[in-house]
């Protein structure tokens, strides 16, 4: 069996694709997940999964929520300011 090195989890706001990889690849690692095992157990390609990992390619919203919900990841999200709703500014 191979030994994963666990990668440190990222910063925790997101902005970039390779951001959101690093988080995928820091969660798997700290998992003790290959590509390999984590890409048969949450049925994507094991390329797939590398180029979200890596924030290459191009890899569609549904295959990340994909992989992100098989590894336990949960987005949470913020509004601008103007936005209104909860911490906006309601226009009226």
């Amino acid at each position: 069996m191979r030994t994963v090195k666990a990668t440190p989890l990222p910063a925790p706001l997101i902005t970039h694709p390779q951001q959101l990889g690093a988080l995928v690849r820091a969660v798997r690692t700290a998992s003790g997940l290959t590509l390999e095992e984590t890409a048969l157990s949450v049925k994507v390609a094991k390329q797939t999964l590398q180029n979200l990992e890596t924030g290459t390619g191009t890899v569609s919203l549904a295959l990340a929520f994909k992989v992100m919900n098989g590894l336990g990841i949960r987005l949470t999200w913020q509004a601008p300011p103007d936005a209104g709703g909860p911490g906006g500014t309601d226009a009226a």
